[in-house]
């Protein structure tokens, strides 16, 4: 099974997936998790090898390998579907129903209406409304919280991935907490890498955490995947991961 990242117009979540799988099947996992008719669906996937490229994805297969992708995206092609139709009708800040002729739906209003796309996940359980899925989610918090007591800051560090071609990596522990500019309920490690293997230098959306590094020399990823200890010293070999940000 393989973790990847789904995102929509209206959705963001992660799900496991088999490792190959039927376009068919596929397309119907994506209807229920997106919303998004497979008649419509324009689906572009990130491969971990080039993880900042969206490739749309090749259907001249009736089975699918999804080893090496870490991001799918799924866009509405039909101008007048629901979706599409809700895009064009966000909530203003200002919660006018009508701005500069353009109209807008109100949160309240958008709240109400029974043929949502939010509706639609209450109904079927789907990403937050999953209980499942929060339980699942709440655990692995909680794991996350629980290695955090066994870090030390500025400590040498290996960092452990399941997936990319490189499973360890190893370089300095720099920053323990959470990053509201992703959300603010996971924490995250900063790690500072001696080679170039990471995403980053130290910052996220502007803000910088830690360092300023060269760029990839720095990554954020979460505690379960970090071990801290001096024997830790710099080795030949380091990779990059899509367990991180």
């Amino acid at each position: 099974m393989k973790n990847i990242f789904i995102e929509s117009e209206f959705v963001s979540t992660s799900k496991d997936f088999p490792n190959n799988i039927l376009y068919s099947e596929l397309c119907e996992k994506l209807y229920k998790l997106t919303g998004i008719e497979l008649d419509d669906m324009n689906i572009q996937v990130t491969y971990t090898s080039k993880p900042n490229q969206l490739i749309d994805l090749n259907t001249s297969s009736p089975t699918i390998d999804l080893s090496n992708v870490e991001k799918i995206k799924v866009l509405d092609t039909n101008e007048n579907s629901l979706i599409n139709q809700l895009k064009r009708s966000k909530t203003s800040k200002n919660n006018s129903n009508y701005n500069n002729n353009i109209f807008q739906l109100s949160e309240e209003d958008y709240l109400k209406k029974k043929d949502s796309v939010l509706n639609w996940k209450k109904n079927n359980k789907l990403g937050r409304f999953d209980p499942v899925y929060n339980e699942q989610l709440k655990q692995n918090r909680l794991r996350q919280q629980e290695q955090v007591q066994n870090l030390e800051l500025n400590q040498r560090c290996l960092v452990k991935s399941s997936t990319g071609p490189h499973t360890e990596r190893r370089g300095w522990l720099r920053y323990i907490g959470k990053i509201p500019e992703i959300n603010n309920d996971d924490i995250w490690c900063g790690i500072e890498f001696d080679k170039p293997c990471g995403k980053n230098d130290g910052s996220i959306k502007g803000k910088q955490y830690f360092g300023p590094l060269k760029p990839n020399y720095g990554g954020f990823v979460k505690p379960l995947c970090v071990l801290t200890d001096p024997k830790y010293i710099p080795t030949v070999e380091d990779g990059i991961s899509d367990e991180e940000i």
